[in-house]
């Protein structure tokens, strides 16, 4: 058997998109950051849950059944695919070493998640889904599925099946034949009462739409996949396609479905471009995002993210490139911040010639490290660079992530066996404590005390480092940032502890507090990190663990996801000329049509 996400794409063309008529958003000061976009993801924000799919045409997964046990076989190289990434046949190539294939069926996995509620609910609905298809052959469901129905014609088919009892195990979706004159292709798995919506064009549920109505900046950078190492393509015509199996792979969503959502909640949209994107990918994603983002929306533009953290390859990549434009370079972290800030420079001054007169609806972001504004200023100034100063080529905004939680918590070791109760409470001690906590004391600054005190510290100093620049100060991410990695696993009481503090009634405290000191420093846009994730030692992320949360009534959500729209609803954005335009259009679907 084949597992592979690429056996299922919707064919889709992209229409123009008409904007949501809403007034939600529109005075609201925060944005929200999208998860990774995958099968196992609790966000679940597509109507076609196969696109979330972590697999494509070029890295299938190979299975077999011809044991009562599901296997891998490893002959990802070997299947034959048509150009959109679907299985012609179940044959494999003759390149392949096993004579014969080890493979019998093509596999996706999808609905693979934690349960909902703080892991007292369902991980996913249950009831009935629908799969459609082109073309012929016959599929099977394995996991919590159980086929109830099969119609097939010359031209494709519409099966359903049921899912009595949602479980973390997820559901398999298998090919296991397929006519390679006609074969299976442009395959949609939707819930059955949404199959309507789907079929009209909408690609997003109304569920994740509902949830994300109050936002008004939508980053996707997650969704692109800009952490993700190689990288995602920075050549246009390699980029991620509609059309791909699954939108959740190394190269990310199309840049047409991020726009596509930012239309249909009326959301500024907030676009990465990685950090190898030569200068036609960054011409041609601008005049795309023209041509289709919503006349009453701004776009932020970001180089990449977090390019000055040595964590992440694009840091490297950006050392590399600096260091042999400028051999003179002092240092590593020189030749970084002058060549992103010089690219992001070029960046900015190609997007101003490509919106022209709108170009006002455009923030062209350059990003740095939330403790040291030098990461900031020494990119605008780019004195290594002959076109210097870079804050002069169309930058706009200078964007941190104002974390409450780092650096990381200093939980006395006696404590690490402690129960969880206790170690939650000195958790809100640090994060509340004054001046005189004692909690941290910086070497450099002389800042000390609980760590939201020592946040607003920051934002302070970094409003003052861009004074003589007259650029915005932003927050690219933000919230708590509590996390296990590298010192505490999955089930250890320090993971369970943070996991407990982020469901705990004063977390909610810890967020207002954190925005209220954000707006008093003078920041403007904060992009909460983020909307949907489920806690691990990863860290806690989301403002809700699963999409199926219980938001309604606000006073029963999770503390941060009400704190969150509490602080939307009683702080309108402050800031000069913040007030957004409401699109003047009724509600049309997202975008999409499918294509023949």
């Amino acid at each position: 058997m084949l597992s592979l996400a690429a056996v299922f794409a919707l064919a889709t063309a992209f229409s123009c998109p008409v904007p949501a008529a809403t007034s939600a958003n529109a005075n609201t000061p925060l944005g929200i950051n999208l998860n990774f976009l995958s099968y196992y993801d609790p966000e679940q924000p597509l109507l076609n849950i196969f696109k979330t799919t972590a697999i494509t045409q070029s890295n299938p997964m190979a299975w077999s059944t011809r044991t009562r046990i599901m296997a891998e076989t490893h002959e990802e190289a070997y299947l034959q695919l048509d150009s959109s990434g679907y299985p012609t046949t179940l044959t494999a190539s003759s390149s392949d070493p096993n004579s014969p294939q080890e493979f019998t069926q093509a596999c996706a996995l999808i609905l693979r998640m934690r349960p909902s509620n703080a892991g007292m609910g369902p991980p996913y609905r249950a009831g009935q889904y629908v799969v459609l298809y082109d073309g012929v052959g016959t599929i099977q469901v394995r996991m919590d599925a159980k086929m109830v129905s099969t119609s097939q014609t010359a031209s494709g088919g519409r099966d359903v099946f049921d899912v009595a009892t949602p479980t973390r195990n997820g559901v398999w979706i298998c090919i296991s034949d397929t006519n390679p004159k006609n074969h299976l292709r442009n395959i949609r798995v939707v819930k059955a009462e949404e199959e309507s919506l789907l079929d009209q064009g909408q690609v997003f549920t109304p569920t994740f739409l509902d949830l994300l109505k109050n936002f008004r900046v939508i980053r996707a950078m997650q969704w692109l996949k800009i952490d993700e190492k190689p990288g995602p393509p920075g050549v246009w015509a390699d980029r991620p396609q509609l059309s791909d199996a699954g939108w959740g792979s190394g190269k990310g969503a199309p840049l047409e479905a991020v726009v596509s959502l930012c239309n249909a909640l009326s959301a500024d949209c907030w676009i990465n471009f990685p950090v190898t994107a030569d200068d036609d990918y960054i011409t041609q994603a601008a005049t795309l995002v023209h041509q289709q983002l919503g006349a009453t929306q701004n776009v932020y533009v970001e180089l990449s993210n977090e390019v000055w953290n040595g964590i992440y390859s694009q840091h490297q990549y950006a050392v590399q490139q600096g260091e042999a434009l400028w051999p003179r370079a002092k240092n590593p972290f020189e030749a970084n911040r002058n060549w992103y800030g010089m690219r992001t420079a070029q960046m900015c001054d190609m997007w101003a010639q490509a919106w022209g007169g709108d170009f006002s609806r455009v923030h062209c972001v350059l990003g740095a490290f939330t403790v040291m504004p030098r990461s900031a200023t020494d990119s605008l100034d780019c004195p290594l660079w002959s076109g210097a100063p870079c804050y002069k080529h169309h930058i706009t905004d200078v964007a941190i992530a104002p974390y409450v939680g780092w650096p990381p918590q200093k939980i006395p070791s006696d404590w690490r066996t402690a129960d969880s109760s206790a170690l939650v409470n000195y958790i809100f001690a640090e994060f509340n404590a004054g001046q005189t906590g004692g909690y941290m004391t910086d070497a450099v600054t002389g800042f000390s005390g609980g760590k939201l005190l020592w946040m607003s510290n920051w934002e302070g100093a970094y409003r003052q480092a861009l004074a003589p620049y007259h650029l915005r100060l932003v927050a690219y991410e933000g919230g708590q940032s509590l996390q296990g990695v590298p010192g505490y696993p999955d089930g250890s009481n320090v993971v369970n502890a943070y996991i407990a503090a982020n469901r705990d009634p004063r977390m909610a405290d810890v967020y207002t507090k954190a925005l209220e000191s954000w707006k008093a420093n003078g920041g403007e846009t904060y992009v909460l990190y983020d909307d949907v994730y489920s806690p691990n030692k990863y860290g806690a992320w989301g403002l809700l663990e699963s999409s199926m949360d219980n938001v309604s009534p606000l006073s029963s959500a999770p503390p941060k996801w009400r704190a969150v729209q509490e602080f939307i609803a009683n702080n309108p954005c402050w800031w000069p000329g913040c007030a957004g335009k409401t699109a003047s259009v009724p509600m049309t679907p997202s975008g999409f049509k499918k294509s023949n």
